[in-house]
């Protein structure tokens, strides 16, 4: 058991090393005055790792840069990605630790977004990862995790790529026909006129493949199809190199000697090919040299076979040299050279062996079994054993990629499943809510509709009791201005006669006295004249029926607007102007000018939050004019805002056939204008 104060040690430890990469990024974060973003300092560091110019303990550190800051964002999608770069960085600079940290952050992270994207890019960085190790069935099985997510997502492009990794995988098994299948399927997801490169490689594949299983013209057929993508591609390289040199290994193939010669030799005319891609030229030359051998001509051929080894050993390429080894041991052999021709072949058994490069070591120990008269039979067997081994080997990797695609259409099948599932429960759900809300719904309109017909209902009891009470008030206004009519006739033909009477009287007496008499005599006789004016002025004002015609519904009026003003806590201004008589104005157009006003002020106090509220009628032209004015808080006139109050309006308005007008805008109150047009009046009235 460790001993607790090494465990306390190693957690301090951690946590110092772990503060200091923080305090370097910040400081990294903060530089240029703070200018620079977080994840610009990342793509700066990852830039930095990528200058060829600096050594790799250097790029490697740049990239742990990158890493450490991007740890101190937040995780989302962006995060994820930068951590794929990374991770892609680190492979190319061998950095395995980096590598498997930073893929599986990414994968774990793309799982906690459900991000599907980044799961197949974590699946394909881990492809290429095993690809490079040689670990085919790992290779296999990440290719086509990767596929399976591309293609849920309908990335045709990406699962194309991912179908061509595998058709590689499945060649290097010897897995042709597999190969042969997956690098169609790949090319059924290509575009045609996008990814020109992308069909090149597939069809230069299936040359390979084709090769191999020998069908000879097959795969000269799909290396020339491949040719024509390339010629569409902007940056070539030396692919069409790389072609030909398949091309010519298939004329090999078919014991056409001087068309594989004539390949190698189109291969080579590319004066840069050497400096580009000299791996390359090395294979074109060695194959050159070892197609004239196989045509008999041996001018040149040793010293390119020789040429071609010395590029290889200095690549310290191992395939390379062993396949040059070869190439020179049956150059001996032709030459008759036994020994040398055993020392090259065993060279390349050794070579072979180092590398675990079983296609050239089955080779090399089938020459031997020829050349090697003294170990043939050991040989033969080494190689009938190997081979059988192969086979095997072969074939279970063959069973093994199949259950890995068994296994993974198991699991998204069982993944589909469970989704169908989740998707019927959130489906039966749904349904159930729907139809609980539309229960709802149907209660709560039955009971709106009712409550709409009870207010309807009570709305025409409203009116008829208004109309009731205009009627009354017509009544005690007749009654009222009788008793006028009654009180002035008293006034005018009983004691305005008897005054005159008496003052008449007085008028005829001979009154006889002083001066002062004669004076004030005259002076109650002039105030018994005066008496008279004022009495007959008074009986003339009381006949006046017009004296308070205007004042009753103008009184209903202020008392509605006085109570609402209450209520909502607002100032109020009512203006009638003297053209308006209400006494010729029809009850219904009065009680729908109330019910107007009524609806008005109600949507004001619910919507308009206004502190003042101006009501002014007018009448010019046989046309009463109403208008409603408020300080609230508007609304925007070029929408539709057609509540219930405003319908409400517009059907009595209609009634009246009249019309009204409504202008607002946001934060400027709302003005309602009405008119209503008066075709019958009372006999004897002007209008203006």
């Amino acid at each position: 058991m460790k001993s607790p104060i090494i465990n306390y040690i190693k957690f301090v430890f951690f946590i110092t090393v772990l503060s200091a990469c923080i305090n370097c990024t910040k400081e990294e974060n903060t530089k240029n005055n703070g200018h620079i973003s977080v994840n610009d300092s990342i793509s700066i560091w990852i830039k930095k790792s990528k200058n060829k110019a600096d050594t790799i303990t250097i790029r490697k550190g740049n990239l742990i840069k990158a890493y450490n800051s991007n740890k101190l964002t937040k995780n989302d999608s962006i995060k994820n990605r930068i951590l794929l770069r990374i991770s892609s960085e680190a492979k190319k600079l061998k950095d395995s630790v980096l590598f498997k940290q930073t893929i599986e952050e990414s994968h774990k992270l793309s799982l906690k977004l459900k991000d599907t994207f980044s799961l197949a890019q974590h699946h394909w960085h881990k492809g290429l990862y095993f690809s490079k190790k040689e670990s085919l069935d790992s290779t296999f099985q990440n290719y086509y995790k990767a596929f399976k997510h591309y293609e849920s997502i309908n990335e045709k492009a990406y699962a194309g790529r991912m179908l061509y990794g595998m058709a590689n995988a499945q060649k290097d098994i010897r897995d042709y026909t597999g190969s042969e299948i997956s690098n169609f399927q790949a090319i059924s997801r290509f575009d045609k006129n996008k990814h020109q490169l992308y069909l090149y490689r597939c069809y230069n594949s299936l040359g390979v493949v084709y090769k191999e299983l020998g069908e000879h013209k097959k795969a000269l057929e799909y290396n020339k199809t491949a040719l024509n993508y390339l010629q569409k591609v902007k940056n070539k390289g030396t692919r069409k190199e790389g072609s030909l040199n398949n091309i010519g290994l298939v004329h090999i193939r078919q014991g056409k000697f001087n068309d594989a010669i004539g390949s190698f030799k189109k291969g080579l005319k590319n004066n840069t090919l050497k400096k580009d891609n000299i791996s390359l030229y090395a294979k074109l030359v060695d194959n050159l040299a070892y197609s004239k051998l196989l045509k008999g001509d041996t001018i040149n051929v040793q010293q390119d076979l020789y040429k071609a080894l010395k590029i290889r050993d200095s690549l310290n390429y191992i395939s390379g040299i062993l396949i040059s080894n070869l190439h020179l041991s049956k150059y001996y052999l032709y030459k008759k050279d036994t020994l040398k021709a055993i020392e090259y072949t065993k060279e390349s058994l050794r070579l072979a062996k180092s590398v675990d490069n079983n296609r050239d070591y089955l080779a090399a120990l089938e020459l031997l079994s020829e050349i090697d008269s003294k170990n043939s039979k050991k040989h033969l067997i080494n190689y009938i054993s190997l081979n059988n081994s192969l086979h095997v080997n072969d074939r279970k990797l063959r069973n093994k990629f199949t259950r890995i695609r068994y296994q993974t259409n198991e699991l998204s099948k069982q993944a589909d499943k469970e989704n169908s599932e989740k998707l019927m429960v959130a489906a039966i759900s749904t349904t159930i809510i729907i139809i609980l809300l539309l229960l709802y719904f149907v209660r709560h309109q039955r009971g709106k509709n009712r409550e709409l017909v009870l207010e309807g209902e009570q709305q025409r009891a409203n009116e008829n009791i208004y109309s009731l009470l205009l009627e009354q008030q017509a009544k005690l206004e007749e009654g009222r201005l009788n008793e006028r009519h009654r009180i002035s006739q008293e006034l005018h033909d009983g004691l305005l006669g008897k005054i005159f009477a008496t003052r008449m009287r007085f008028d005829f007496l001979d009154i006889e006295g002083n001066d002062i008499i004669q004076e004030k005599y005259q002076l109650y006789l002039g105030e018994l004249q005066e008496i008279e004016k004022e009495m007959r002025v008074i009986s003339h004002e009381l006949k006046n029926e017009l004296l308070s015609s205007k004042a009753d519904y103008t009184q209903i009026i202020t008392h509605l607007i006085t109570e609402q003003s209450n209520i909502a806590n607002f100032k109020y201004k009512i203006d009638i102007e003297d053209t308006v008589h209400w006494s010729l104005i029809s009850d219904v157009i009065k009680i729908n000018c109330y019910r107007v006003i009524q609806e008005a002020l109600q949507n004001i106090i619910k919507y308009a939050k206004a502190t003042h509220v101006s009501v002014r009628f007018s009448f010019k032209n046989n046309v009463l004019v109403l208008h409603i004015q408020d300080n609230g808080v508007g609304f925007d006139n070029s929408k539709n805002n057609k509540g219930i109050g405003l319908q409400n309006i517009t059907a009595r308005i209609k009634k009246l056939k009249g019309t009204f007008v409504i202008t607002s805008s946001l934060g400027q109150g709302a003005l309602l204008t009405i008119h209503i047009p008066v075709t019958e009046l009372r006999a004897g009235v002007k209008t203006n």
